[in-house]
């Protein structure tokens, strides 16, 4: 869906110059029209603003120098929140007998809907009226105006007005109900704005739900200050807070929570606290402080101000602490009352593990009553769970998203301009770390974070979720895209879907879709060379992939090399027993009698299992075969005795990471390299070049006698880091040679290993290739329905080519 045409421009009359702009993005509920209209009003401009369904119409004439001058203000000093994707400018007939700037009562078409904006963190003008005691609104803990607060999280259907809103219920006073009608004021239209005397109330209740004497804030910070775990509702949800410094409490938040090992985030009082706990490089501050307000993952600090610590339960095993800001106003109430005692809170999302985000009051005392000992709740009603989102700081880098959620979610990602005609249509992504996506008009509106589909609430969300995208951007999809994976619950909700609309299916390789993606957030077509390497993705061939390195464009793909297979015992039981890896990579290395090799026997002390085990993967029984990169990360944890049991998705592999972080930069490798690069099996075809494998026999091998003599297990994963690292980049330099290729994709959820990925983008850098990696979407499998997008969108572009 593209620009209505716009009308010729005509001359101008009486000496004025009258200018019709039309911008389309995240336009409306960010206070823009007020913007425009003082803007107007300061260069004494007439004409008029509106909303319609493109976003913002704005028409406005007078001497040319202030047109200009007003046209260079509108570029440059924009809302915070507004964000322009498409700028049209033209120059129209003036009106000799308009005076004065007005702002204009929407536009609508049947049909057509505009965007939704994101939620966002308080803005200071509204924390500095809440902190002063003389405002109306001092202490208000559901301040609000058009440049913060929620918007996504509250909004039920389109347009953006108050009574669609589950605001609807709170009518306004007659001093809100002033300052929404004044075109110049800052809550001119500010669907949540609020007061003490009209808007929603806070409250503390117990376990049970029943209201607990005092004032809210100051009973919270008594009972956070002891210890206690509370329940704060947010923006897009439940939090489970408690003060970070106290083992005890930590511990026990774990036990309630039953998160035994995944880390946990911080929510730091200010920016100084931060800087005592982690090493931000510039972009992770800036992003740290944005309106969005996401968990940044950055290095711990060897040595910080002894007064504020984190016990060690928060986040053992990693070398990274996750923190955050506060972002909204019941935050900065508490963090304001403790007076700095509690410096840091851990601030995890309300749910027991692995559950979606708790959002509704009656909800809180049913799922999160036995895991605190009181909740701090308002009462206007959260529509939809959205998450906090994390992001990792890379060194030098852009950031790299790890989850897309709170202060993202549902922004707009363009697909490349050859796609942007493509018809509506719906990508449901895979099944782990869940996201769907909708695309119209060029764009991809992707989801928040909706979790593990294999968990019922989840489920349940995810389905929610696609509707919820349809009804709220006016998408009647044409097309589904779905992963390649027979079983996905992802999948199979595409096929319900598409069996009960007659819609078009498309089914996408889990690998492509994670190359496409990051080829689409940079704008392009391809070709390119893709290393994608996760734990598991389904093949075309029917085995699990994981380790790839592909020729791929948006439409189509070919693999040109894989890590040589495991034969994995029990299939995705090895995703969570590392130590069926760890046998599975002894057996590659010593297949005569790798259930009898000392690191074996360590593993398993039972003979009678090992050598079940053993006779599984032998015979090629009830094992899966894979290529997958992090099976050998979790194979290689639990030969080393760092990781024999994933208790989350990639532990292992972060066990390894941060063992190698503590080890410092790797020592120039001086020995023969400890991979091998040959032909792998044929697939039939005289024409096509076999496909090539790499093999990590060499490593670990390499690694187990190193184990026996002793080496420091940190060395040893430094070691590893960088061998992978040379080995990809060897195979990639080849194939470059043999396809005449120099862009290279890297995506997966193996490259939200920060060394890892840093060491290869070097690399391949220094072999004069661009290296293209992630930076508005995960590379983890919350990516891969932007990629599902961008490769539907192309393949509709050659309908001839992918009929049914």
């Amino acid at each position: 869906m593209g620009y209505p045409a716009m009308p010729k421009a005509a001359a101008g009359e009486c000496g004025l110059v009258r200018r019709r702009w039309r911008l389309r993005g995240q336009v409306q509920g960010v206070g823009f029209r007020p913007f425009v209209y003082g803007l107007a009003r300061q260069y004494g401009l007439a004409g008029f603003v509106r909303n319609d369904d493109w976003g913002v119409w704005i028409e406005a004439q007078g001497d040319e120098p202030k047109v200009v001058a007003f046209e260079r203000d509108l570029r440059s000093k924009r809302p915070a929140l507004a964000v322009i994707d498409e700028w049209l400018t033209e120059t129209v007939a003036p009106g000799p007998q308009e005076t004065g700037f007005e702002i204009r009562a929407s536009q609508t078409e049947a049909g057509v809907v505009g965007g939704v904006t994101v939620d966002t963190a308080v803005c200071p003008q509204c924390l500095a009226e809440m902190r002063d005691k003389i405002d109306r609104r001092a202490g208000y803990a559901l301040i609000n105006c058009t440049q913060c607060g929620p918007r996504y999280s509250i909004i039920k259907r389109v347009p953006y007005d108050r009574p669609n809103t589950t605001m609807a219920a709170f009518a306004m006073c007659p001093a809100c109900a002033q300052e929404y009608a004044d075109p110049g004021d800052r809550r001119f239209h500010a669907q949540p704005t609020a007061c003490h005397d009209c808007g929603p109330k806070l409250a503390l209740v117990n376990s049970r739900g029943e209201a607990l004497n005092g004032d809210p804030i100051q009973e919270t910070v008594k009972l956070l200050r002891d210890g206690k775990i509370v329940a704060i509702k947010g923006l897009g949800g439940f939090h489970l807070a408690v003060r970070a410094d106290r083992a005890e409490a930590v511990g026990r938040l774990r036990k309630l929570k039953k998160r035994d090992q995944k880390p946990l985030a911080v929510m730091c009082a200010d920016e100084g606290v931060v800087e005592c706990l982690v090493e931000l490089n510039a972009e992770g501050l800036k992003e740290l402080r944005s309106p969005a307000r996401p968990i940044v993952l950055a290095p711990r600090r060897v040595t910080g101000e002894k007064n504020i610590t984190v016990a060690p339960q928060v986040a053992e095993g990693t070398h990274r602490l996750g923190v955050m800001l506060p972002y909204t106003p019941i935050h900065h109430l508490i963090l304001d009352e403790a007076k700095g005692t509690l410096p840091v809170l851990v601030m995890t999302s309300g749910n027991e593990s692995d559950e979606p985000q708790t959002i509704d009051n009656t909800e809180a005392v049913a799922r999160l009553g036995e895991l605190c000992d009181a909740m701090l709740w308002h009462d206007r009603p959260i529509e939809r769970c959205v998450d906090d989102s994390v992001v990792l700081d890379v060194k030098g880098e852009d950031l790299l998203p790890i989850r897309r959620a709170r202060g993202y979610s549902p922004g707009e990602i363009p697909l490349p301009k050859a796609l942007q005609g493509v018809p509506a249509g719906l990508c449901l992504g895979g099944e782990l770390k869940n996201t769907v996506a909708v695309v119209r008009g060029g764009a991809v509106v992707m989801s928040q974070h909706l979790g593990d589909l294999k968990h019922p609430l989840a489920l349940k969300h995810f389905r929610s979720a696609i509707d919820d995208l349809g009804d709220l951007f006016g998408v009647a999809p044409r097309w589904i895209a779905h992963d390649l994976h027979p079983a996905y619950l992802s999948t199979l909700e595409a096929r319900q879907r598409a069996a009960k609309s007659g819609v078009r299916l498309l089914g996408v390789q889990h690998h492509h879709a994670h190359a496409a993606a990051v080829l689409a957030e940079h704008g392009q077509l391809g070709p390119a060379l893709a290393v994608v390497c996760d734990g598991t993705g389904y093949g075309t061939d029917g085995t699990i992939w994981g380790g790839e390195l592909l020729h791929v464009t948006l439409e189509d793909f070919q693999r040109l090399a894989r890590i040589r297979p495991l034969h994995l015992p029990g299939g995705d039981a090895a995703a969570v027993d590392t130590r069926r890896c760890g046998l599975a990579l002894l057996q590659q290395a010593w297949p005569a009698d790798f259930v009898d090799h000392p690191l074996a026997k360590r593993m398993y002390p039972d003979a009678q299992e090992r050598h079940w085990l053993g006779t599984m993967i032998d015979r090629q029984v009830q094992t899966a075969l894979s290529s997958g990169m992090g099976r050998l990360f979790d194979g290689l944890a639990a030969l080393l005795g760092v990781c024999t049991r994933n208790s989350f998705e990639a532990q292992a592999g972060m066990k390894l990471e941060a063992l190698a972080f503590a080890a410092g930069e790797a020592k120039p490798r001086d020995e023969q390299p400890l991979y091998g690069i040959d032909d792998g099996p044929g697939n039939g075809d005289e024409n096509t070049a076999r496909l090539r494998e790499l093999s990590f026999v060499p490593l670990v091998r390499w690694v187990i006698e190193a184990i026996s003599k002793g080496m420091a297990v940190e060395e040893i994963c430094a070691r590893i880091h960088q061998e992978m690292a040379a080995a990809w980049a060897a195979v990639v330099k080849e194939a470059a040679a043999r396809t005449g290729l120099n862009q290279v994709v890297l995506s997966g959820g193996v490259f939200c290993n920060q060394r890892l990925l840093l060491t290869l983008s070097a690399r391949l850098r220094s072999q004069g290739l661009t290296v293209w990696r992630h930076r508005l979407v995960p590379a983890n499998d919350g990516g891969l329905a932007l990629g599902q997008a961008a490769v539907a969108a192309a393949r509709l572009q050659n309908v001839e080519r992918w009929a049914d």
